[in-house]
């Protein structure tokens, strides 16, 4: 059930809080030295972060869908990977919270409320992004486990987490109806992780290779039904999209207060740069964008808290291609804003560049996004008659 107003500001109040005291002074620090954050973790785990969206019953806050999206957003205006590590343990949940076995269930979801325990989700392969059809790990059942074999590719916080809701197919002939979820648990023999990926931007958010070799995962571990894999996926694909979306719009917010601070502070010709009209229409312009994305953002998220059809699947790819276009543009123009002051490292704005990018690539390449968009408005239309009275 959905946080009320009182609620969500209550828990608004406490991000807050953590990010001034404890988030925005890391920042910098956190992108420099390229570094899981566990401080961060800790400080999150302790303001009670990792219970949204697990039960009560198991330790947690309850459900609500909102409050999660607005935390990414609050906190990448600080920092995108501390953003990205919140909200990828929030997304790394859903598979185990609505589909995993009572017993599994009572055994690690208290565990991931109170932060002990740092959970990931695994899909993307070398030859098998986004086409979950094109995934090749396998998982063959024998007696009362599962031999999982195979490799993944691109797992955030995967050379550091816990608990790995991994993708797997246990019929290779039938495409995405032959994938089956698990949840592969570190020190499982034949289970590695590879060290973490140099990235240019969010960096501080590992993504590492996982590796499988004949690894037994018990029956218990498996979420779902055979071949209820990507049923699954969609139970937080549209969600995780939303989330990347809110962290694309949060960089592109602190991107946009740097340019006007820029230009407020920076005097040309006698003036502050602000007041020379073509800058005052090119920072009105940028703004008018966010906020646009922004009620774009909320419209989906809306609907999104009542329903999870392929109709709101096509909002949330359309959100997440917008807000990552968006921010990424917002980003690019505040370092020219900010000349020479934009690229040095002194400053947050090429850090902030350096991040937006990956906005545009992960939980679907925006190339990806406007194929699955261009495919059902073939098939369906527009998606937009829900705003009629």
């Amino acid at each position: 059930m959905a946080f009320d107003a009182a609620t969500r500001a209550r828990v608004l109040a406490t991000v807050d809080r953590l990010i001034a005291e404890r988030i925005a002074p890391r920042a910098r620090a956190v992108d420099a030295d390229d570094v899981f954050p566990r401080d961060l973790w800790q400080a999150m785990s302790e303001a009670g972060l990792f219970g949204l969206g697990i039960a009560e019953e198991y330790g947690g806050l309850g459900r609500d869908l909102l409050t999660p999206l607005l935390i990414s957003e609050r906190i990448a205006r600080a920092s995108g990977a501390v953003a990205l590590t919140f909200n990828n343990s929030t997304d790394s949940v859903v598979p185990i919270a609505e589909a995993a076995q009572p017993a599994l269930k009572a055994r690690l979801l208290p565990r991931l409320a109170g932060g002990e325990l740092i959970p990931c989700i695994s899909i993307s392969e070398p030859g098998g992004g986004s086409d979950v059809g094109a995934i090749r790990t396998t998982a063959r059942r024998d007696g009362d486990v599962y031999r999982l074999d195979g490799r993944k590719m691109w797992c955030t916080n995967g050379n550091v987490g816990d608990v790995f809701t991994v993708f797997a197919k246990t019929d290779l002939e039938a495409g995405s109806r032959g994938l089956t979820a698990f949840v592969v648990e570190a020190g499982m023999a034949g289970f590695a992780r590879g060290p973490a990926e140099p990235l240019i931007g969010l960096r501080g958010s590992p993504v590492a290779e996982l590796t499988f070799e004949n690894v037994a995962v018990p029956i218990g571990n498996r979420l779902g039904e055979e071949g209820e894999g990507f049923r699954i996926a969609m139970l937080t694909l549209n969600e995780s999209r939303l989330h990347c979306a809110a962290t694309a719009l949060g960089v592109a917010r602190a991107a946009l207060d740097l340019a006007m601070s820029h230009a407020r502070d920076r005097k040309q010709f006698g003036k502050p740069l602000f007041e020379h009209q073509g800058m005052m229409f090119h920072l009105a312009d940028l703004a008018t964008a966010l906020a646009a994305a922004r009620a774009l953002w909320k419209t989906t998220a809306r609907r999104l808290e009542s329903e999870n059809t392929r109709a709101v699947g096509t909002e949330a790819a359309m959100t997440k291609l917008h807000c990552a276009n968006v921010a990424m543009r917002i980003v690019t123009e505040a370092v020219e804003v900010m000349g020479a002051s934009g690229l040095t490292r002194a400053l947050d704005a090429e850090r902030l560049m350096r991040d937006a990018k990956a906005f545009q690539i992960y939980d679907g390449a925006s190339l990806v996004q406007k194929s699955n968009i261009g495919r059902d408005l073939y098939r369906n239309g527009l998606p937009f008659d829900f705003l009629d009275p």
